[in-house]
């Protein structure tokens, strides 16, 4: 089946350029806008692949097609289309050339058809076309069995990239990926913990130190505009905190400033905890069915996050009263129940395997998340 994103393309003269993109990157760049710049008709970008080739499982085929389209949504020269192979049930290279060829035709109709090109009975005849590839072999069968228009790009001596540099080490060759496929590619470490275990703090010099983007606890923020106190917090509330530290966590993951690592302090799984926590005692405002929906919402969110690591702060013995902490679970073996919550829903999301416990001092917290970040940054 064909997917078809169509945009104006028009001139005597159109590039084409195919690939998995998995991800895009400067390397197909230097195709794509070299057959941008030299046919007055822009460029026809084809991705296409396999479910299960190297995309998987971070960059399936439809999701590789919307980035690409992304990309190059503000592009009046490029028009992206797609050909999934599987949906097409075609044979893989090179057995799979001519029903390849015979969809790449219906694309090229598309493209050119808006603007008139098959009208036979006026003797409009269609752009030419040339093909810009990167690889000798495609070069070879498109010029020799199929008598195409090809340009070879060396991309070895300039530009030595590939997607498989890049998914072997992206932080090492960040700045090649193409900006959309990039939060695919962000390493996100997540630090949690209970109530004034230094996780602010420790979150924010991580950040700063890494001149990396890094969260704040977006809840606590809620209840100072608000004015509200953690006994009077019901659903409503709960609801907001975990949409708030979610789209606080995306945003800054997909920002320019992440330059492959990305620090939060807190997520759905910290507001789960407490909302349990404050669901069984009767002195907080928030009641066990108020709670089902807070917990069913914080899974869903808690599925759709995906945390590369996980420093879980273990309760110390200091908790510090800076006036706007809740001091109802200060002592230990509240701040206790509090971490196993937390532990207990971190292995039931099915996390715990991402998961060092930090149990120190600040400063050995600290040095123990440095190490874990330069022993990633030097693969």
């Amino acid at each position: 089946m064909i997917h078809a994103y169509q945009k104006p393309l028009d001139g005597k003269r159109v590039g084409v350029v195919f690939g998995s993109f998995a991800p895009l990157h400067q390397g197909h760049l230097d195709l794509i806008m070299r057959a941008k710049k030299e046919n007055d008709g822009g460029c026809i970008v084809i991705v296409c692949g396999f479910d299960g080739d190297k995309g998987e499982p971070l960059m399936p085929h439809a999701k590789r097609y919307r980035y690409v389209r992304e990309f190059f949504a503000d592009d009046d020269l490029v028009a992206v289309y797609a050909i999934n192979d599987t949906e097409s049930m075609r044979e893989q290279y090179p057995n799979g050339w001519v029903s390849w060829m015979e969809e790449f035709e219906q694309i090229y109709k598309k493209a050119t058809n808006h603007f008139g090109y098959d009208n036979e009975d006026l003797g409009i005849p269609r752009p030419k076309r040339t093909w810009y590839v990167g690889d000798e072999v495609y070069y070879n069968d498109l010029t020799n069995m199929w008598n195409e228009d090809a340009v070879l790009v060396d991309r070895t001596t300039d530009n030595p990239i590939s997607a498989t540099m890049i998914r072997q080490n992206p932080i090492k060759h960040w700045d090649k990926i193409a900006t959309p496929f990039r939060r695919i590619f962000s390493h996100n470490v997540l630090i949690i913990g209970t109530a004034s275990e230094g996780k602010s703090t420790l979150t924010a010099d991580l950040g700063k130190y890494f001149n990396a983007p890094y969260s704040w606890e977006w809840p606590r923020d809620y209840m100072e505009e608000s004015c509200v106190s953690d006994w009077e917090l019901d659903g409503a509330d709960f609801i907001a905190f975990l949409e708030g530290q979610y789209n606080l966590n995306k945003k800054l993951i997909n920002s320019p400033g992440n330059h492959g690592i990305f620090f939060a302090d807190s997520d759905a799984i910290t507001t789960r905890m407490y909302a349990e926590y404050y669901a069984n005692d009767e002195n907080f405002a928030l009641t066990q069915e108020e709670f089902e929906k807070v917990a069913t919402m914080a899974d869903e969110l808690t599925r759709k996050s995906r945390w590369d690591k996980i420093f879980v702060l273990a309760p110390h013995g200091v908790f510090v009263d800076d006036h706007s902490r809740y001091m109802g679970h200060s002592g230990m073996d509240e701040r206790q129940e509090l971490f196993d919550i937390l532990c207990r829903d971190i292995k039931n999301a099915g996390n715990w395997d991402k998961v060092t416990i930090l149990s120190g001092n600040y400063y050995e917290n600290f040095m123990a998340v440095v190490t874990y970040v330069r022993e990633l940054m030097n693969k």
